[in-house]
């Protein structure tokens, strides 16, 4: 349902171009594709050994060490295939597959976090599947995986899957978050709707098998949807974050109708605090997210990423309201789908990794890898030869920045892959070597290691 909205948008804003403001476009496009200088600020390199070429990563990918062993792992969820990947990480840049035990009979993608779910020392996974609905794997060893729950999804959605399944809009999940919201010592989950019926809470036990479904929480669900439409709607996005200082976690999603906060309580209550924040009746336009402190005062600001108008940049008032947005990068003229912040280049500030589409020119393949540097006061500065791809790349699902292999640099991991049911194997795109170009073959899960930085270690 919600790709009509989507589609009808695009085809509103394309229907409305001029044909002299497509003749800029391309102009502009043509300039910012002419061979550019190394920057002397952020360059990255693919290292990919051991990851898989194709599939479709319909995720956000995660970084997190599993094995224990010092060094970060590799998580990410693909669409059309058969469950979550794990793959573990070497000194070397190596990456191996540990990945057994997490089948699943069809995979439709959508959100993992990875935590220790019962408390044993191990990590555990929940993963957010568009089609299944809510699973649990609890780690075995740090290397195999047992699946606990599979398949769950809300009271309301199973009663509706009994009575009419082929109109059961309200079966899956498109994202998650994972932890503590009510503070008795437990991860629970945060499930966003595929489709329709809003959030989802599930409180968990501390066994990883029990999940209990909380009622009047404060946040849009199917059966209390509130002023919202499609039984409360979807989220791309779902985070959890301590937005007002407070100590509690709040939840921060790019909804169907925008970006928007609800504030925790710490005993599973949230109140929406929105104001200042984009709200949009084109529903789905809002894809990833992503928060911190972007102005330097001490509270969190956010980043989201706009499928029609780029990416968006909005900061924190003292009294919980929100200014913005700020286009991050007026260059991208077909909207953004991923977008990560962190501090890029060493110098202090916040800056930002944007999946987006510079222009159209590129039919097949129009997405690309962009950074902004931040000034540290709200203001960007779009970094270009950092040898990324800025096109050539098919849908971006999700941006990643961290440390992989312990040179104080970030580096970043995207995943990527067509939406068409027909079988895509690799993208390609025109790398600068040297003062040519170098036509390659990107793979859909790609990662990029930081070579050097301007400023100093972080």
């Amino acid at each position: 349902m919600r790709l009509i909205y989507l589609y009808s948008a695009i085809a509103f804003l394309a229907a409305g171009c001029s044909t002299q403001q497509n003749q800029v476009a391309t102009q502009e496009t043509n300039q910012i594709a002419q061979p550019v200088a190394p920057s002397n600020r952020v360059l990255y390199r693919l290292a990919n050994q051991g990851l898989p070429d194709s599939s479709r990563w319909k995720s956000t990918p995660t970084l997190i060490d599993i094995n224990q062993d010092g060094l970060l792992d590799l998580a990410a969820h693909p669409r059309l295939e058969h469950g979550a990947r794990v793959w573990l990480g070497d000194k070397q840049g190596t990456w191996t597959d540990a990945s057994q035990g997490l089948d699943m009979p069809t995979s439709c993608g959508g959100g993992l976090e990875l935590g220790d779910i019962n408390k044993d020392g191990k990590l555990d996974m929940a993963v957010a599947d568009h089609c299944g609905g809510v699973f649990v794997y609890l780690g075995r060893d740090n290397t195999t995986w047992q699946a606990t729950t599979e398949g769950l999804n809300s009271a309301l959605a199973q009663k509706k899957e009994k009575l009419s399944p082929e109109m059961n809009t309200l079966n899956g999940a498109e994202e998650l978050a994972l932890g503590d919201v009510n503070e008795d010592g437990f991860l629970d989950i945060i499930a966003t709707g595929s489709d329709e019926g809003g959030f989802t809470v599930y409180l968990g036990d501390g066994s990883g098998k029990k999940w209990r479904e909380s009622k009047a929480d404060g946040l849009p669900s199917a059966e209390d949807p509130g002023d919202e439409e499609f039984h409360a709607g979807w989220s791309f996005d779902v985070q959890l974050h301590d937005m007002n200082n407070d100590k509690h976690l709040d939840v921060v999603a790019n909804y169907y109708s925008g970006p928007h906060i609800w504030l925790g309580d710490g005993k599973g209550h949230w109140q929406s605090k929105a104001k200042g924040l984009t709200v949009t009746s084109m529903g789905g336009i809002y894809r990833r997210l992503s928060v911190a402190d972007i102005n330097g005062d001490g509270r969190q600001d956010l980043a989201a990423a706009n499928n029609l108008n780029g990416a968006e940049a909005y900061l924190q008032n003292a009294d919980g309201s929100w200014q913005g947005p700020t286009d991050m990068l007026p260059q991208i003229k077909e909207g953004a789908m991923a977008i990560a912040l962190g501090d890029l280049d060493g110098d202090g500030h916040t800056d930002a990794v944007i999946g987006g589409r510079l222009s159209s020119t590129n039919f097949d393949n129009p997405a690309g890898i962009q950074i902004v540097l931040g000034d540290g006061k709200g203001n960007w500065h779009y970094e270009q030869g950092t040898q990324l791809p800025v096109d050539g790349m098919e849908e971006i699902w999700g941006i990643t920045l961290a440390d992989i292999n312990g040179d104080k640099r970030l580096d970043i991991v995207v995943a990527s892959g067509s939406t068409s049911t027909n079988t895509v194997t690799t993208s390609s795109t025109q790398v600068r070597k040297g003062n040519r170009h170098k036509e390659t073959k990107l793979p859909h899960l790609q990662v990029w290691l930081s070579e050097s930085l301007g400023s100093k270690p972080l």
